[in-house]
């Protein structure tokens, strides 16, 4: 059994709590791995704050109770040494071994609650509150005696006996407190000249305040993210010198690189400026110091350049619940680098679908406040099932809180997605064949197949599809949220299994009035440009211009998340 220490503390935000949960499960992987407990062959069970690790028999437990303490301390050192203070953590084992039995709600047996009952233990819990270490480790009296004491490779003499009385349950463990020389407060208010004086010695440093003060860039979150490869919470820094001052607590990665040098590399090469040139010369002088030259070259090589016009996404998942379509399950993925794809998953929360525009107001206006300092342009996806289609996003609006709310249109360009291609990996081949077809040419008419016009009606449309011309399909008629198979074919299953990226519908225009309307939303420009063409138009539109009930759905293939990914250390997002 495992339990995150002084998991409700105070200082904890549900960011932090989420950060630390991620957290967790990763130190746990890694570390059952290193001590040659294969994570693919245990039963790992969420407990919330801590978890119930099941270990096969066919591995050894004296070999466990060897390496596992130094496994587990030397991955939460790695872990905290990269997090913010409040979302450093400790840890309590909890260490037995006995037979259990399984049944359709879970494990049970005697050995599961001894494991409980010893992990609870008031004098270990109190104990590792007051110590500079990261793990208690609390061995039953039958681990112990059995395990522990019969192999001096688990260093039985590091541990002690404590009494334990939890519940019904009275009787003694063994605790050993692991991983010493830990200290959060180092972190959370940091002394300058500690961090920086191994890396950054005396004059050093003063050249290097000199070269940025007064710095100023408007990309400055973007270049944090990408320095450190987007692996630590980045906090809303007041200037370049105080972010250069956080990343030199952080360690290097396996190149051997330190983030605050790739962090100033970054910085020289955004400005573009003499001063650029000057702490460029100087972070090369640095990393020739380091004999890193060649790793550096070879970030050097495979680095992008920031885009000159870069954009954003925030992109939104909608999820049906299988048994009630009245109510569903909203995800978020929010880009902090235009260069990072994809984006960690930050949040999830069940609600109704009625409160959708709502809570995705709620959404928006977070995200907002975590790119307060970046001036770049955004835009928002939703990625819908079939059924839900037809949501009126060109009306949503956001800021409902203030009273006075606004149209989302007039801020971000809108795209709707689909759910079913999106989950369905034996579609994405035709699909991305279809998108790149079109990115290589200027948009028009002549691949936009109209569907519905009178000498194709009759034609099978799987058969019309598979013709590689067509990037987009324009439907004579909204598509029915749960299409009949005996009706005949349907046009928009057909139009996603094909890989066709565009897919557009009216409940009302003629077949000419659409033909209009798709032609403006094409123009000769790029397959890309359509959400944002399709909002110059709702823009420009009177109250009853067709524009304004046009239907778009777009999907990029290479924007693509994935349903359940990993959460965001960074985010607030709930979990219900």
């Amino acid at each position: 059994m495992v339990d995150v220490a002084e998991f409700t503390r105070e200082d904890r935000t549900l960011a932090h709590q989420l950060a630390v949960q991620e957290g967790l499960y990763d130190v746990l992987r890694a570390a059952l791995a290193a001590a040659g407990a294969d994570p693919g062959g245990c039963v790992i069970e969420d407990r919330g704050d801590g978890a119930l690790i099941l270990v096969p028999p066919s591995v050894s437990k004296s070999e466990l109770a060897d390496k596992l303490p130094d496994r587990l301390a030397a991955e939460l050192r790695r872990y905290n040494a990269t997090h913010d203070p409040a979302a450093q953590f400790k840890l309590r084992v909890g260490l037995h071994a006995g037979d259990i039995r399984r049944n359709e709600h879970g494990w049970v047996g005697n050995a599961v609650v001894l494991a409980c009952r010893i992990l609870d233990a008031e004098e270990a819990k109190a104990e590792l509150r007051g110590s500079g270490q990261l793990v208690a480790f609390i061995a039953s009296a039958y681990f112990y005696d059995e395990v522990i004491a019969q192999d001096p490779a688990s260093a039985p003499e590091s541990y002690r006996r404590i009494d334990v009385s939890v519940k019904s349950y009275e009787g003694h463990a063994w605790l050993r407190l692991h991983g010493g020389g830990w200290a959060p407060s180092a972190v959370a208010v940091p002394d300058e000249d500690l961090l920086v004086r191994d890396l950054f010695p005396g004059d050093d440093l003063k050249v290097l305040q000199s070269l940025l003060s007064g710095v100023e860039t408007a990309r400055l979150p973007m270049i944090v993210s990408r320095a450190t490869h987007s692996a630590i919470p980045v906090p809303r820094f007041r200037s370049v010198w105080d972010a250069f001052l956080h990343l030199a607590d952080v360690n290097a990665g396996p190149d051997g690189i330190p983030p605050a040098l790739e962090f100033l590399a970054l910085l020289a090469a955004d400005l573009g400026d003499d001063n650029a040139a000057e702490l460029a010369a100087w972070v090369a002088q640095k990393i020739h110091n380091l004999r890193r030259t060649g790793e550096q070259r070879e970030r050097q090589a495979v680095r992008i350049p920031l885009p000159a016009e870069p954009r954003l996404y925030l992109m939104i998942m909608i999820e049906l619940d299988a048994i009630d379509d009245s109510q569903c399950v909203l995800s978020w993925w929010r880009q902090d680098d235009p260069l990072e794809w994809p984006p960690l998953r930050g949040g999830v929360c069940e609600l109704a679908v009625d409160e959708l525009e709502q809570r995705i107001d709620d959404v928006i206006v977070e995200a907002e406040g975590a790119w307060s300092d970046q001036a770049i342009s955004v835009a928002l996806e939703f990625v819908v099932p079939r059924p839900l289609l037809q949501i009126p996003i060109m009306s949503w609006r956001k800021e409902h809180r203030s009273g006075y709310p606004k149209p989302l249109v007039y801020d971000y360009p809108l795209a709707l997605r689909s759910l079913e291609r999106m989950r369905s990996a034996h579609w994405h081949r035709l699909w991305r064949m279809r998108w790149d077809s079109a990115a290589d040419d200027n948009m028009s008419l002549r691949r936009i197949h109209p569907y519905g016009s009178g000498e194709t009606k009759e034609n099978p449309i799987d058969a019309v599809l598979s013709e590689t011309t067509w990037v987009g399909l324009v439907m004579d008629e909204p598509p029915s949220a749960h299409p009949d198979p005996s009706a005949g074919p349907d046009a928009l299953t057909a139009a996603l299994r094909s890989g066709v990226p565009l897919i557009v519908w009216h409940p009302r225009a003629t077949a000419e009035d659409l033909r209009e309307l798709v032609g403006h939303l094409l123009n000769g420009g790029d397959i890309g440009g359509v959400p944002g063409r399709h909002r110059e138009a709702h823009l420009a539109a009177t109250d009853h211009d067709l524009v304004r009930d046009l239907v778009v759905l777009l999907d990029d293939p290479h924007r693509k998340i994935v349903p359940g990914g990993s959460l965001s250390p960074t985010s607030s997002g709930g979990a219900k």
